[in-house]
């Protein structure tokens, strides 16, 4: 198994394929499993990477405080970039992945091809410092969801998932393999982000996609990909949160065909 010993810790990852780089980070309580079916449509014409952030799955240990998350999981990207002797590459982060890839792009800019933003609810940069707390203690309040048994919830999931049960059975591994505390800081640091003022004026390409299904997420990236410099904006029908598990296939067409008419040209 791939392991890059960096930064203090080891992380995780898995390559596939030739070609312009595409970085695959994934989403809040799952792992690189997630990406499967887009390792295998997209490495053959592209050079396809996907790792565990450390604090999940095979990855080391996240001993960080909750304000230093964000930037700590950003630089172990990068370096792992530099690793494998990559210069820019096209990020594709799903939920939580979505917050860290505009958090990496507002830290290293010129590391960056093009971005896709998958089922991501980054907090908005004007919402008022009484919601910030009060979504602050939400997240705070969480810690129930994480320390319970997977059991316990898992019978809630599968209904929600009940048409996908494909993306439903990737989303059982993840539960039943959870680390609850690394997973619960996490959360925190999800609150406690913002999108960062230099995305609102970001010139490389960026594609924000959201699941129909879940109207929350959807309104909240279109009018992400609205605050975003030429962002394209995207629906993927019949679908939850993360869309890449329940509609594998439509998700991988509409993610080629921005990179073929947008990234090629970049």
């Amino acid at each position: 198994m791939p392991f890059a010993n960096l930064n203090g810790t080891k992380l995780y990852y898995e390559m596939k394929g030739s070609g312009v780089p595409i970085v695959f980070v994934h989403g809040h309580g799952l792992t690189h499993a997630m990406f499967q079916e887009q390792m295998e449509y997209f490495s053959k014409d592209y050079r396809v990477i996907a790792c565990d952030l450390r604090g999940n799955g095979k990855s080391g240990k996240l001993s960080q405080s909750k304000e230093e998350i964000l930037d700590t999981q950003c630089t172990d990207l990068i370096i792992l970039l530099n690793e494998l002797q990559i210069g820019e590459a096209v990020f594709v982060g799903v939920d939580y992945g979505g917050i860290l890839v505009q958090h990496l792009a507002g830290l290293y800019p010129n590391r960056v091809k093009a971005l896709v933003i998958v089922d991501s609810t980054t907090p908005e940069a004007e919402t008022s410092e009484a919601l910030r707390k009060i979504q602050l203690a939400a997240a705070y309040c969480s810690w129930v969801t994480y320390y319970a048994p997977s059991e316990w919830i898992l019978p809630a999931v599968r209904l929600s998932y009940q048409r996908w049960r494909a993306a439903y059975q990737v989303i059982r591994r993840s539960m039943l393999d959870k680390r609850p505390g690394e997973l619960y800081k996490q959360r925190i640091a999800m609150a406690l982000a913002h999108l960062p003022i230099s995305m609102e004026l970001f010139s490389k390409p960026v594609l924000c996609l959201a699941a129909d299904s879940a109207e929350y997420e959807l309104h909240k990236m279109e009018a992400l990909a609205a605050r975003i410099h030429n962002a394209q904006f995207g629906v993927i029908s019949d679908s939850l949160p993360p869309s890449n598990l329940c509609q594998p296939d439509l998700f991988n067409r509409v993610v080629r065909s921005f990179l073929e008419t947008s990234v090629a040209q970049s």
